[in-house]
């Protein structure tokens, strides 16, 4: 590894970090002693390399497999297209296996592109496809893309092709035809023999839920040796996300459409081969009355008028229901109950039906007939017992919270996990060693919050210093006390109006001051769209506001025009990245404390209470801290940028939690209220 760094530090421009070196040695220790290990690798250390460099030691010397996972697909795919060929020409005489594993809905179906699925599909667009499908080397929309740029197709009708093309959530697998050329499967297929996988956190969470669902007999990722989750502080939110459930109109039309696959998934299966159509008709049969039986309980649902923040319908653990946070509604969850247990027994009902199908039938076909009617039926059989259990969620959730709530086409029932710590130990910890890693997993100079929400045992711990000169690069400014009052818990709209006035006068204020440069982070869309709508029109400072387009849109936009201002909200908080001098300006409106308004953050509440715990001190104040962390670190990115972070909050002042949360920033930054001197410290006056 010595010889790598001696390669890497002799490449022109870059600069040798001490603390790399330290990280990579971390890390070989983990995977040598297969140990689960945490690191706190600040920005600018440079820990994908110090990931890499390792990892692709050990698999050379002993054969080891090793999965690394980010949080989005552009950083895996970063991690794919830069990083680890970089790693790689590190080492050249090393030979290793290694490969690129994402989610069904990231690949191109080859049935559906050599098939009749794709509707309106003009005859010159479905020449290019199969085209493409003839060269593409992993099938993913931004290859698609980029090979209809070249064929100047007009972006128009680019537009929403590629939600068209994608693996459906179930197919018939090894009896397609296309089987040994679908780039899904050969992904799959990679994805557990490669000696290093790049993946994200979804696939990891999703891979651990088909062994659980498929009691180990079915895998994504298949057996690896080592784990190691980079983005560590968005790993809990992911592993809610994969375990939550979520029952609607929508929701419901989605189960008919998927089940609807299963009857051209068998047509398709057995075309070539004279099947049985008493076979075919009985499962055209069995979906046709699923589809039209399930529609009746969905229509019969009447919850009447729901809360506009949602009710709760169900806890656990059950105790909760005694603390004062919450109250259950016996009523919607009657309600629940019945809708759920009349789609999980026709559910099973359409799964008796298809067995039956085969076992009335299956006299008939040939010996490749039943391979091809037995992989149908087992795809289709992991996707429904995989719905079951979010159904039985939400009526009885495990651990957690389920509730219902208003929606555009009348309700919604939610289950969301409160504690996913147990889930993790057990489901994924338990089967190799994990590394985790992230800027910003302490909390007052310590990972104990971190390790308490996320479950890792007894983990090897490096929290490694700051690379950049947070006191020469940066300065903190805090509005003279009065500027702004104290962001308002009630709702009356004169209390809201005068504060939004404030807020905007302010803002106004800084955005001149810095020309733009800026980056404002809110915590409620409501906030931000109030703010917004008072704010001046400012000359030659565009401003672009989350929800107008797509994030990365935005984020492009924002990036492209250096004198521009971008409002976000909770997505902007994490992973945005914008080096340079379009953003000098961070400002921070409010501190993003958690109000208990919603279901899930009553029923948090009500689980503090029956563990015994302050729910601010336990809970809100550490979130904050960590968020504002996280926040505060899309300001400085490379050695070379300089920024004012603004935090408009006076609580931060006048508050003895305000100074708390000031000191889990990077140490020694002068604070200063008045912006023109934050300015002229950094240079920009």
């Amino acid at each position: 590894m010595g010889e790598a760094f001696r390669r890497l530090e002799a490449q022109a421009g870059y600069e040798p970090r001490p603390v790399q070196r330290q990280m990579a040695q971390f890390v070989a220790e983990c995977i040598e002693a297969g140990t689960p290990g945490v690191v706190e690798a600040p920005t600018g250390v440079g820990k994908s390399l110090a990931v890499l460099l390792p990892a692709i030691l050990a698999c050379a010397r002993s054969d080891k497999r090793i999965v690394i996972s980010t949080h989005t697909n552009v950083l895996a795919e970063q991690y794919w297209l830069k990083d680890l060929p970089f790693a790689l020409s590190l080492f050249p005489e090393v030979q290793l296996s290694t490969t690129l594993a994402m989610g069904r809905s990231r690949y191109a179906c080859l049935s559906r592109i050599h098939g009749h699925e794709l509707g309106r599909t003009t005859p010159e667009l479905q020449r290019f496809l199969l085209e493409w499908a003839s060269v593409a080397q992993v099938g993913t929309e931004s290859e698609l893309n980029a090979f209809l740029t070249r064929k100047a197709i007009p972006q128009q009708m680019m537009r929403d092709l590629f939600a068209n093309l994608t693996v459906p959530p179930y197919c018939r697998a090894r009896a397609c035809t296309h089987y040994d050329q679908c780039f899904y499967y050969k992904s799959r297929n990679r994805a557990t023999k490669a000696q290093i996988v790049i993946t994200n956190h979804a696939v990891v969470l999703t891979d651990a839920l088909l062994k659980e669902v498929s009691d180990g007999k079915a895998s994504l990722l298949g057996e690896y040796d080592f784990l190691v989750i980079d983005e560590a502080h968005d790993l809990i939110d992911a592993a809610q996300n994969a375990l939550a459930s979520e029952l609607c109109l929508k929701t419901a039309q989605e189960i008919i459409r998927t089940v609807s696959i299963v009857s051209n998934e068998f047509t398709s299966a057995l075309e070539s081969a004279n099947p049985p159509q008493g076979f075919l008709n009985q499962v055209q049969l069995a979906v046709q009355d699923f589809s039209r039986l399930v529609q009746a309980p969905m229509k019969r649902a009447d919850f009447g008028t729901i809360p506009p923040n949602g009710a709760i319908i169900a806890v656990a653990p059950p105790e909760m229901e005694q603390t004062h946070a919450i109250s259950v509604s016996r009523e919607y969850y009657q309600q629940a109950e019945s809708l759920v247990m009349a789609i999980q027994t026709l559910l099973l009902q359409l799964q008796r039906d298809l067995r039956q199908a085969w076992e009335d039938h299956k006299s008939q076909f040939t010996e490749p007939q039943k391979a091809a009617v037995q992989e149908v039926l087992l795809q289709f059989n992991l996707w429904a017992k995989s719905l079951f259990g979010q159904l039985n969620r939400l009526i009885h959730p495990p651990e957690g919270v389920s509730w219902v709530e208003p929606a555009p086409e009348g309700w919604r029932l939610c289950y969301q996990p409160l504690e996913v710590s147990a889930w993790l130990r057990e489901r994924l910890f338990s089967n190799q060693p994990t590394l985790l890693m992230s800027a910003t997993l302490t909390i007052d100079n310590a990972f104990d919050f971190y390790l308490q929400q996320v479950g890792l045992d007894n983990p090897r711990t490096l929290q490694l210093p700051p690379v950049f000169d947070y006191p020469r690069q940066c300065a903190i400014y805090l509005p003279p006390l009065g500027t702004i009052p104290t962001p308002p818990a009630n709702t009356r709209q004169g209390i809201q109006t005068g504060y939004y006035d404030c807020v905007a006068q302010e803002l106004t204020r800084l955005l001149h001051a810095s020309r733009g440069r800026a980056l404002v982070l809110f915590a409620s869309r409501a906030e931000m769209m109030e703010v917004y709508r008072r704010m001046p029109r400012l000359d030659g400072i565009p401003i672009y506001v989350q929800g107008d387009g797509s994030n990365a849109h935005l984020s492009q936009q924002f990036r492209e025009n250096t004198h521009s201002v971008l409002f976000g909200l909770r997505s902007f908080w994490t992973g945005f990245d914008a080096p340079g001098e379009t953003l000098t300006n961070l400002i921070i409106v409010r501190l993003p404390f958690e109000v208990p308004t919603t279901p899930s953050q009553q029923a948090r509440q009500a689980l503090l209470e029956l563990q015994g715990k302050d729910g601010f001190r336990d809970w809100s104040l550490p979130m904050v801290k960590q968020q504002m962390r996280q926040g505060f670190g899309r300001l400085i990115r490379k050695s070379t940028d300089k920024g004012v972070v603004c935090i408009l909050d006076p609580r931060i002042q006048n508050r003895s939690y305000g100074r708390e949360i000031l000191a889990n920033l990077p140490r020694g930054i002068p604070i200063f209220n008045r912006i023109e001197d934050a300015l002229r410290h950094i240079g920009q006056v």
